[in-house]
Parts: structure tokens; C-alpha cells; sequence
């Protein structure tokens, strides 16, 4: 389980991160091809591809989901680890990533595709992400942010956007929120503290220098830069598209805009009454 600590109206959520876009398809089996924790793209396996062995194995993992789609861009699917008791694992159907924006951004896909080919069935395990530590703030600068405002703020035409944010090299911007919608993220229920006892344990905590305190220093520290982050994201966001940014929810919050969008595909505009 991969969890993004991040402050928010002075709480500290625990936001799990899945892909919007995947499937489980398969529980508890063995497949005759493939073996746990693989990658099958179009009929080839990871594990015996030559990106497997690249020494940055978040690099290896997103350059093979991409070359290996190159002529065909169907689903490709994963399998997790074997369950602890058994040898038999879950297998899951994976729509294409967005095309390439940036490294940092392809480190937080790989991270989400290693958290689901690292999953064993019947064991949680949470993994704390950092946006920062991922390099994600680098290409979110105030000045990029502040002359996409300008930019939005002064031409009302919004067809001519695209070639303006191309010209003045902040393109970027607008493809990080759509890659970053591909994302999933949900609030994990019973697990928000307010941010003053978070404080004040921490405080009571930190004359012992315990591997205590130095955890939840550092899930504390995460959680206060992952919110600058999403804050820029938020503003790239309501610049844009002048709404508010919901990329985070609860598990009612994301049931309720499913079934919106239910309703909205459901509905026959078309007919008359």
C-alpha cells in the first residue's frame, strides 16, 4: 500500500495512492506464463526483458511498459506476489500510462506499478511517498506558475492556450495535471490526527531521539512538503480549469462522483420527453 502523508485544514491525512485505471481480474492463481510480480505488455514479460536489469529499475519498469505498447497500446497486466501461505497470486488489467513529461513523473508511476507488483494478497504493508524526494517540485517553479496565471488571466480565449503555454515553455503544467489524474487518491478512514496532537507528540517525543520520534519527525516533514506541493497543484489546477482541485477524497466522496458520472453516461440527452 502506498500512502502520501500530507497536512491538510490542520489534520495529517494518510492518502492511499492506487491507479484509477486497473483492474483486478484474477484472485488467487497460478498462470502457466508468468511467474509473481511480473509485467505483461503485448506478450512480454519484464523479467526477461533487458530493462530489468537497468540500475535504476523505476526507469526500467516505465520505458518497458512504453516501448513494449509502441504498436499496440492494449492493457497490459500484472501479477502481485504470492499470497504468504500459498503460491498463488492476483493478477491485474493496467491501462496505458500518459505519454512522458518528465522523470519525476514516471518515478511516481513506476512507484505505484512496483506497490502493486509488490502486494502479497492477504498482507498490508504501507510505504510512505514523497512528492519532493520524487523531484516533483522542480518543475512546479512560482515563476512557471505565476505567467501560466498571466497567460490564463489575459488571453480569454481559451484555443489559443495551447500554443501560449508551448511558447513560453510552460506546457508542462497542464500535462502534469492529466498525468496526475490517473491517480487515485483516498483517504484512509480512521487514520486522520489533528495536527496539534500530531505537534504535541512529537514535542513530548523528541528529548528521547527514539527511532520513534525520528519516524514520525520524518512522516511529519513528508506530510508538510507533499501539502506545498499539492497546493501548487491545486492553484495549476483552478487556474485552468477554475474549479476546485479534487484529486484527494474520501472513500464517500469518490463512491458519490462515481456514481455522478454514472448518471451523466446513463442519461439520454438526446431524447425528448
Amino acid at each position: 500500500m502506498l500512502i502520501l502523508p500530507i497536512v491538510n485544514r490542520n489534520r495529517v491525512l494518510n492518502v492511499e495512492i492506487k491507479l484509477k485505471n486497473s483492474e483486478k481480474i484474477k484472485t488467487g492463481v497460478v498462470l502457466k506464463d508468468a511467474g509473481e510480480s511480473e509485467i505483461i505488455v503485448n506478450g512480454k514479460k519484464f523479467s526477461t526483458s533487458g530493462y530489468n536489469n537497468e540500475k535504476d529499475s523505476k526507469d526500467g519498469v516505465v520505458d518497458f511498459i512504453r516501448n513494449a505498447s509502441f504498436r499496440t497500446k492494449k492493457d497490459y497486466f500484472i501479477t502481485t506476489r504470492e499470497k504468504s501461505n500459498s503460491n498463488t497470486y492476483d493478477v491485474y488489467a493496467v491501462s496505458q500510462p500518459n505519454p512522458k513529461i518528465n522523470k519525476a513523473l514516471d518515478d511516481l508511476y513506476a512507484e505505484v506499478i512496483t506497490d502493486m507488483r509488490k502486494e502479497i494478497p492477504d498482507i498490508k504493508r504501507g510505504r510512505y511517498l514523497s512528492f519532493e524526494k520524487l523531484g516533483i517540485d522542480k518543475h512546479l517553479t512560482d515563476e512557471k506558475i505565476a505567467r501560466l496565471q498571466e497567460i490564463v488571466r489575459e488571453e480569454k480565449d481559451q484555443t489559443k492556450w495551447p500554443i501560449l503555454f508551448k511558447d513560453a515553455n510552460i506546457a508542462d503544467l497542464k500535462d502534469t495535471i492529466d498525468f496526475i489524474n490517473m491517480f487515485d487518491c483516498t483517504v484512509i478512514s480512521n487514520t486522520t490526527l489533528p495536527e496539534d496532537t500530531y505537534i504535541a507528540t512529537l514535542n513530548a517525543l523528541e528529548p528521547l531521539k527514539t527511532e520513534d520520534y525520528r519516524k514520525l519527525k520524518s512522516k511529519y516533514d513528508i506530510a508538510i512538503s507533499n501539502a506545498k506541493i499539492y497546493k501548487k497543484l491545486s492553484i495549476i489546477n483552478n487556474t485552468l480549469y477554475n474549479r476546485p482541485y479534487t484529486l484527494i477524497g474520501t472513500t464517500k466522496q469518490k463512491e458519490n462522483e462515481k456514481q455522478l458520472i454514472k448518471v451523466k453516461e446513463n442519461h439520454d440527452y438526446g431524447k425528448v420527453a
